[in-house]
């Protein structure tokens, strides 16, 4: 079983350290960088499902991977627990992190005990979330989109699995290109498919893509993308 993954930002060696540490009894994949760059790179990469970040980076404030983060979880696939893991945090910041729907505070120095606790809850709560979100039921598109007529439906998705391939290597395309509109429309053809073929979860991920490339959130875009091809692709070598 793979282990969940915890991406820590924090640039101090010393404290790094101690994460690692304390964290070991949990049997997670800890991620490691000193730098809101490096942070976002992997974010784009992969997707952890805990992010425990500084507020005081060399390049920049925790804050704004904060906003960036939350930009990302408009789409189910950028959605992750954030913990800000920080000393000197006053009344006005922890407002602007709630705000940021910043999952918890935890306040150097932090013992052990407090660090393993609330690692602990924030995976065993996104655990729950994912489970949530995939409880979620397809619909019927036989008889929603073709009135109960089998054969019209089959005979439509075997027509659109074609089509999901073009639309695949058209996104791939786009992204590896940086062209947003291309990808807002990739994204606005595949909404409509998708929902005809039942495909309700990867619809809202096609329709957040859809509004990221319009909004020409390029990170967000590109990450929701990689969600989205990986939803389709699995449905096309599923047979449809």
């Amino acid at each position: 079983m793979q282990r969940p993954c915890v991406l820590l930002v924090e640039d101090d060696p010393a404290v790094r350290r101690f994460v690692q540490l304390a964290l070991e009894p949990l049997s997670v994949e800890l991620v490691s960088c000193a730098t809101l760059a490096e942070a976002q790179q992997v974010l784009i990469a992969s997707s952890p499902q805990l992010v425990l970040t500084d507020l005081t980076l060399p390049d920049g404030s925790g804050l704004d991977l904060l906003h960036w983060l939350h930009d990302r979880a408009q789409q189910p696939s950028g959605l992750c627990r954030t913990v800000v893991f920080s000393g000197g945090i006053d009344p006005t910041m922890e407002r602007k992190l709630k705000a940021l729907q910043v999952w918890r505070v935890l306040h150097k120095p932090a013992s052990v005990g407090s660090l393993m606790a609330c690692v602990a809850d924030a995976l065993a709560a996104e655990v729950q979330a994912v489970e949530s979100a995939a409880a979620v039921p397809q619909s019927d598109p036989v008889a929603e989109f073709f009135g109960g007529n089998r054969p019209l439906y089959d005979a439509y998705r075997a027509a659109s699995v074609v089509q999901l391939v073009r639309d695949l290597d058209d996104g791939d395309r786009a992204v590896r290109a940086g062209d947003l509109q291309a990808l807002r429309r990739v994204a606005h053809n595949l909404k409509s498919a998708l929902a005809m073929l039942g495909q309700e979860q990867a619809v809202q991920v096609a329709r957040a893509t859809e509004e990221h490339a319009a909004k020409s959130a390029a990170a967000a875009a590109q990450a929701g993308w990689k969600q989205l091809s990986r939803q389709v692709r699995t449905f096309v070598a599923q047979g449809g």
